[in-house]
This record gives structure tokens, sequence and C-alpha cells, in this order.
């Protein structure tokens, strides 16, 4: 609902200018002095003032003066009423912060029309103020959700520049986002293991990109590190303009999975006496799909194999996933864990038939993600 604020020292004012503008949906707030106005200002929303410029003690323009020298209350537009239509008082109160200036008596039909326009705008003003927090809410949460990823996140142009890339190339690669970003992307990734560049009109990222086609390689591509070459396996799309022209790809990127070293964890937990099992979460863990951010639901159990999930959605079974998740520390040197994952199972919960459960197969995990695990399931 939008408020109106009236202010006149006369009661019979207050109320000729009320009766004229009632209407459904619109308050009417008044006061008969400056003092007592500006207390309503401060407390309330206001879309409109109808400001009467001679009243005892705080006169109309004093109080438009105070109003623009206040945050809240120097954007609200003010109408003065006054039986006083000389030019030079006029132009004091445009010099106040006036929209309009009405004479007494007024005129039915203008007062309506111009106080009908004024309304208009205030709320185009919140609803663009609504828009805009939505669209900045949206910007944070994305890039939470990027910042998260454990996965490289990586963009290009159509050209083969980089445009962006995520805080995980650091803690994966040891390369700075702000470093490699406006660089080639064949300076930092090739395919070839002797670390030849390779053009990006030649690379496969391009080729398939270019004809509108996905990547999906678990082997073949290598990460130019300060250190070494580091194999990458590799996840990219195509992005287009709003055209529909190509515009380049965007890629996850993320240390190529070791089946060897899944074997050494199994082979060093044999050593220690220890069963691979499945371990029910002490903790409330949900698990996110990396490239949608969608919640897939809560972590119930767990081991280096699979695991199993309590979610609100049916799962179909054999939909392959990209599983990301916040960890409740730093483990391993990382704050999030991320594989690739195969639904196995799902079915309704018995205790609870308006939540699923269902079963994942891991199908690919890198190197350090599979370190987190191990030690998530030790802690948790």
């Amino acid at each position: 609902m939008q408020n109106i604020l009236i202010v006149d020292d006369k009661d019979e004012n207050l109320c000729a200018l009320a009766t004229l503008l009632e209407q459904p949906g619109l308050g009417l707030l008044k006061a008969a002095n400056g003092n007592d106005a500006l207390r309503l200002l401060l407390k309330n929303d206001v879309a409109l003032v109808l400001l009467d410029v001679k009243m005892p003690g705080m006169n109309g323009f004093e109080m438009a003066e105070i109003m623009r020298r206040n945050k809240k209350t120097q954007t609200i537009p003010i109408i003065f009423v006054s039986a006083n239509d000389t030019k030079p008082f006029m132009f004091r109160g445009y010099e106040v912060g006036a929209v309009d200036f009405l004479a007494k008596p007024l005129d039915r039909n203008a007062l309506q029309g111009k106080v009908k326009v004024l309304l208009e705008l205030d709320r185009q003003r919140r609803e663009l103020e609504i828009q805009l927090d939505e669209v900045r809410r949206q910007q944070q949460q994305n890039w939470k959700l990027l910042s998260a990823l454990g996965d490289g996140l990586v963009a290009v142009d159509a050209g083969g520049e980089i445009t962006f890339a995520n805080p995980a190339m650091n803690q994966l690669f040891g390369l700075d986002p702000q470093v490699i970003t406006e660089r080639n992307l064949g300076d930092i990734l090739v395919q070839s293991a002797n670390g030849s560049t390779t053009p990006w009109l030649s690379s496969d990222i391009f080729l398939s990109s270019s004809k509108g086609e996905r990547l999906n390689r678990d082997s073949g591509f290598f990460v130019k590190t300060p250190k070494e070459l580091v194999p990458a396996s590799i996840s990219s799309a195509p992005v287009h303009d709003s055209e529909g022209v190509y515009a380049g790809a965007v890629f996850t990127l993320r240390v190529s999975a070791n089946e060897r070293a899944k074997a050494d964890v199994l082979e060093e937990l044999a050593k220690k006496g220890r069963r691979q099992s499945r371990k029910k979460m002490s903790t409330v863990l949900r698990m996110f799909e990396r490239t949608t951010g969608t919640n897939l639901g809560r972590l119930a159990n767990i081991s280096l194999e699979g695991f199993k999930l309590i979610s609100r959605n049916v799962v179909p079974e054999g939909t392959r996933y990209q599983i990301s998740m916040v960890l409740p520390e730093t483990i391993a040197g990382s704050n999030t864990l991320s594989f690739d994952c195969v639904a196995v199972w799902c079915r309704p919960r018995t205790e609870h038939p308006q939540e699923n459960s269902a079963g994942f197969r891991i199908a690919r995990i890198g190197d350090n993600d599979l370190k987190v695990l191990t030690q998530l399931i030790e802690r948790y």
C-alpha cells in the first residue's frame, strides 16, 4: 500500500484534502505541524507529501529543507499547497525541492491528476528497486556457488581469450584467476603431454563448442601449472549470444581421476585392519548439482564407492550428476568436495513418504577430492 502525508495546521483543510484523495489501497497520514510530519516520515514509507507553506513554528519551506537533508526522506516528492501563488513564492518552493505547486482553492481534477502521476512513478520506482535487489541477490548467490565449486571453472570468448576463472583454479592448479584472465586458453591448457601449445582454433574445445556440442573428456588435457603439467579432465559447453551467434565456451576442469590412488587408499585401510564401509553422517551436509546449483538433498551415508541421499525429489535411475558440497570444516586443505556420480536407485522413505531415499555410485573423482572424501568419512 502507498501512503500520502498531508500536512496542514487547519483541521478543515486536512479533512478536505483527505476527502479528495481517498481511494482503495491508499493510506492517508495527517499532521498538523512540521515536527509531527517529520516523525511520521521517519516511521512510515511515504510516496508523496502534500505540504502547506504557512504553518506556526516550522513552516513548509523549512520542513522541506530538512527533508532534503535526510537520506530517508530526500527523494520523496513534495507538492506545496498555498493560497499564495506569486512567482517569488513559487520559486522559493522549487528551490527547497518541490516537484509542483498547487494554489488554493484547489482544483479537484488538477490535484487528483498530479497525485496519480506521482503515485505511478513511485510504484515503478519500487518495482525497479525490487528487481535490482533480486538481481543483486542472484549475483551474490551465483558468485558464492562459483566460489564454492570444487572444480576449476573457466570461460573463454570466441577467440579463445579467458574472460573468467573461479577461485578453484588457484586451489587446484595454483593459477591466480586474475592473472590468467585475458590470456589465451592455450597458455594454460594444452592437449600434449610435452606441453606444446594447442592453438585455439585447433583445440577440441573449439571444434566441439563452435558446432554447438558439449565435450567431456577424462584424459588428454593438461594444465600448465607453475611447477608442472597436471593431467586434467574437462567438461565444456558452448556459449551463444542473444542472437544465437557463437560467443565462446565455458568449462570445468579437475585433476584427472586416478583409480590407482583409490586403490592405494583401500590398501592403506586394509593395512590398518579397517574395512571400507558406508559411514552414516553425524552432521547435516547437502549436495548440489554444479551445473545448475540445484539442491539434490541431504547426505545420509557415504563410502569411497557411493552414497545415499534423502531428497524431496524423485531421482531418475541412471542419471549422471556433477556434485559439489560445502564441507563443515577445511579438510585436506579444501572447503568443498566435488565428484561425478550416477543414480542407482530411488524409492520413497517408509517413515517419511513425502521424501525419497536415493543411492548413487561415484563415477569419477579427482585425487585431491579422494583425499578429502577419505578424511570426511573418518571424521564424520
